[in-house]
């Protein structure tokens, strides 16, 4: 008696090592930038599949996509009528990252059915609840709509930005995570071939964001690129100093005989403001973590002028007729200094849009 329920102990305590070993289950849930339209091969560059290798071995990614799947229950194709929603509910997650809305914008949608889009998202997140009790859900503010989209001017960019909006809403009222899909891509058009659909690298980094957000991981210390060696920050103003850690990581900043403290919140974002300067320096800025130091050095307190413009501003002054010999006749002033940001698309003779 005594020795069969030492093996049942030992049965049950084997079951349990088991079950703590076996991989988290995270159910991507979408619609065709989840699923990797366009992408030559999904099931190795589509974002699931990204995060499959990033999160590693101990996790196990499904990719649930579907192509045109609306949010709305009402919607042209619902996504909890399609087999793809009923495979993700069978898959039993322990972590769901959804990703819908972006067919919702659709004429026939959101018009008539925009007052559903909160409750049925919330029927989905509650569905999920009755699954397991204990999965993580974080859902996502959409991945950008560029303007050359064709459907971009029938209303699709203001119901865009009011699905945009309800988002975050809806994850507060419903106790979820929120990740931001927008912020990483809405510079990046090159990386839309067809202004909806991320190409590989933008899969990629759809794939980066999550993972940083589920796992707190958001790559260590960074400034933000504006932060550099031989900067000038503006005088007579507070010096605000900011960039990313690892979530809730502490970050200390010495400056000017100064030191302050500041702590990473959950998306990796931490920020401080030393007091205003004189002009004056060169400066040392050392801004540290518990695993990287970073050192800025040659920094001046001194005036900061923007300059934008179109092709005049962006023509080379050695370009111009008398440039070259202008150019010899400048003396080197040691304390000017130029940050030239290189465009992201160069402009041309394409007409803009009326």
């Amino acid at each position: 008696m005594i020795r069969s329920f030492l093996v049942i102990c030992l049965m049950l305590l084997q079951l349990n090592l088991m079950a703590q070993n076996k991989p988290l289950k995270v159910a991507c849930i979408g619609n065709s930038v989840t699923y990797g339209h366009l992408l030559k091969d999904p099931s190795r560059e589509a974002y699931p599949a990204v995060l499959q290798n990033l999160l590693g071995a101990n996790y196990e990614v499904g990719n649930f996509g579907l192509s045109g799947a609306t949010l709305l229950k009402k919607g042209h194709n619902p996504y909890y009528k399609t087999k793809a929603f009923s495979a993700a509910m069978d898959f039993h997650p322990d972590m769901a990252i959804v990703h819908l809305g972006l067919n919702d914008t659709d004429p026939r949608d959101w018009p008539d059915f925009r007052d559903d889009f909160a409750p049925d998202y919330a029927w989905l997140i509650d569905t999920l609840r009755k699954k397991n009790p204990e999965v993580k859900i974080y859902i996502c503010r959409l991945t950008p709509i560029f303007s050359e989209h064709p459907r971009f001017k029938s209303g699709t960019r203001n119901w865009y930005w009011q699905i945009q909006d309800l988002i975050p809403q809806i994850s507060y009222a419903n106790k979820t995570g929120l990740i931001d899909l927008n912020t990483p891509l809405y510079a990046r058009p090159d990386l839309f071939p067809d202004n909806l659909h991320p190409d590989k690298e933008g899969a990629k980094i759809i794939a980066q964001t999550v993972y940083a957000n589920v796992t707190g991981n958001y790559g260590g210390l960074k400034l933000s690129s504006v932060f550099s060696d031989h900067m000038v920050l503006q005088r007579d103003k507070l010096i605000p100093i900011y960039g990313m850690a690892n979530a809730f990581e502490k970050v200390i900043i010495s400056f000017g005989g100064k030191t302050k403290e500041s702590t990473a919140d959950r998306y990796g974002k931490w920020r401080t403001e030393f007091p205003s300067m004189r002009a004056g320096g060169p400066y040392q800025i050392e801004i540290s973590s518990k695993s990287i130091n970073i050192v800025l050095s040659d920094v001046l307190i001194g005036d900061v002028w923007l300059c934008s413009g179109q092709s005049n501003m962006a023509f080379p002054l050695n370009a111009a007729a008398t440039g070259k010999a202008e150019l010899r006749d400048i003396k080197e002033n040691p304390t000017l200094r130029v940050l030239k940001f290189d465009a992201l698309v160069e402009t041309n003779n394409t007409a803009w849009d009326s």
